[in-house]
């Protein structure tokens, strides 16, 4: 396949694509974003996502093996541009590039979002860690949860951090931002995490009926409004002494007692 070659750190696509790298701003105007690496982009492409433009490095085209995996994903995009290694971190934020780099237009959830059941949430009120957002969603797809609903003040869903950290789950569950999740939460039986008295093991949980979990800030917790809605605290039982779990960790937990089969 012949790739059109970028020489120039100031060619207008690459400094485009850099643009959606480095700003939220950017992204939703364009609505589009950038994904890095192999894995990410052929996991966007083989769940239904069309490139709409891709940068490679001349040392990844080096590579016979890697030619023939990324032919499909090459073939399906309108525009292909190879670029010398020397200009790949201006489309990368990690200190290693991986060397391919595709544009993808935002995700549009609305087709899933009209016909999926929803009988498995996680509620996700001002998470600030884009990791444990990542990791969360990616923790969700893997275990058959329905679907993520977000906050409006948790970070960007494209940013590159948070991208990598789904490990590509966000292009299997569908995530939606919600400028009321009360009213979500009190569609359902809805359970928090807190350490009471009164707090429920999650192992006698009812998950057999449509439910959801709620992770709450990683520093604060959650408002008393959103503790108000909900139906119950629960407690993850440790038989350690610490006081609480990373966010995504609780998560992993948490999604995993909700979707485990039940005989």
């Amino acid at each position: 396949m012949q790739l059109e070659k970028i020489t120039s750190k100031e060619n207008a696509k690459l400094k485009a694509a850099a643009k959606l790298l480095q700003s939220k701003k950017e992204r939703k105007a364009a609505g589009a974003f950038v994904a890095e690496g192999k894995r990410l982009c052929l996991d966007a492409f083989y769940s239904g996502q069309k490139p709409l433009r891709i940068f490679v490095t001349e040392g990844l085209m080096e590579q016979e093996a890697t030619q023939q995996e990324l032919a499909p994903l090459l073939q399906a995009a309108p525009e292909c541009y190879l670029i010398p290694d020397a200009l790949a971190h201006r489309l990368s934020d990690t200190q290693s590039p991986q060397g391919l780099f595709c544009v993808f237009e935002i995700l549009d959830n609305s087709c899933r979002l009209a016909t999926i059941k929803k009988n498995r949430l996680v509620i996700l009120p001002s998470l600030q860690d884009p990791g444990n957002i990542g990791t969360i969603i990616r923790t969700c797809e893997a275990f058959g949860v329905d679907m993520v609903l977000m906050s409006d003040d948790c970070p960007d869903l494209y940013a590159p951090k948070t991208l990598r950290a789904t490990m590509g789950g966000i292009f299997r569950l569908p995530v939606q931002r919600c400028s009321d999740l009360k009213e979500e939460i009190l569609s359902r039986p809805t359970f928090f995490e807190h350490y009471d008295r009164d707090s429920l093991p999650i192992t006698e949980l009812d998950f057999a009926q449509p439910s959801a979990i709620v992770i709450g800030n990683e520093g604060s917790g959650l408002t008393d409004s959103i503790i108000e809605a909900c139906t119950a605290p629960m407690i993850i039982p440790m038989a350690g002494r610490a006081e609480s779990l990373n966010a995504a960790v609780a998560a992993t937990v948490a999604v995993w007692e909700m979707c485990r089969p039940r005989g």
